[in-house]
């Protein structure tokens, strides 16, 4: 996993009232219990030991969702870590993935960032080199629900890894030759003429490689050329795609 610039805004705010408020721009994305943000705020106050705590929290959306780019996750542990600022409780990086791997698998690397091989729930993340380059994200109308997607993925089996992924990439410094190393098990199981057609364009116009992100349905392209990204950027945006150029971070 990588992180990228795309990032969805978040602001958190102690209030006088106990309770935890959500707000969000994206009018489908539910402001109560159901929300990870919500269940991370709930789970450090009971982590705290803060029984009367009151916060707000605002959340402004960039990260499409359902698409496999981990916006809920990264909302939660920007949750974590701004509460842990704001009541001053002094908890370490491995203490708020302790709180965060139990909500989500994703949290834990959205709490340390930078480029990491995630194993177990996703709580076991070891450094890997960061790579360069420019990152285009590139995603349809439709989405693709995490459950279905695993469930796809569990139908095919076992001996369905890649082997020894982590030290080929290592090893690599080339754009070319992370390319070879992107690859998504998820493309297999899934057949969104949407997610082809981004791909076909990414492909056609410079992208070293292209994949869907997490489960999808984002596509990410890795282009060495900033004006290559550009143009697939500008193409996706006319035929109706969201797009957005990334730096890695």
């Amino acid at each position: 996993m990588h992180t990228v610039s795309l990032c969805d805004i978040v602001t958190v705010s102690r209030t006088d009232k106990s309770g935890i408020d959500i707000s969000c721009s994206d009018p489908l994305i539910p402001c109560n219990e159901q929300n990870i943000a919500y269940k991370c705020a709930a789970a450090f106050f009971e982590k705290a030991g803060i029984s009367d705590g009151g916060v707000s929290i605002e959340i402004i959306k960039k990260i499409p969702s359902e698409a496999g780019m981990g916006g809920g996750s990264a909302d939660g542990a920007a949750v974590l870590s701004g509460m842990n600022r704001l009541f001053n409780t002094g908890f370490s990086e491995e203490e708020l993935i302790s709180i965060g791997a139990k909500l989500g698998a994703d949290i834990p690397f959205c709490l340390k960032g930078g480029c990491g091989y995630c194993t177990g729930i996703g709580e076991i993340i070891e450094p890997l080199p960061r790579i360069s380059g420019t990152v285009l994200i590139g995603k349809g109308t439709a989405g693709i629900s995490t459950a279905e997607a695993f469930g796809k993925i569990d139908s095919l089996g076992s001996g369905i890894g890649i082997k020894g992924i982590k030290e080929k990439f290592s090893c690599v410094r080339s754009l070319d030759a992370i390319a070879d190393c992107c690859r998504n098990i998820f493309d297999d199981v899934t057949s969104l003429e949407e997610v082809v057609d981004i791909k076909r364009i990414m492909s056609e116009n410079g992208a070293a490689a292209d994949s869907m992100t997490g489960s999808g349905s984002a596509v990410f392209g890795l282009f060495d050329s900033e004006e290559l990204a550009e143009k697939a950027f500008g193409i996706l945006k006319n035929k109706g795609y969201f797009s957005a150029l990334c730096s890695l971070v």
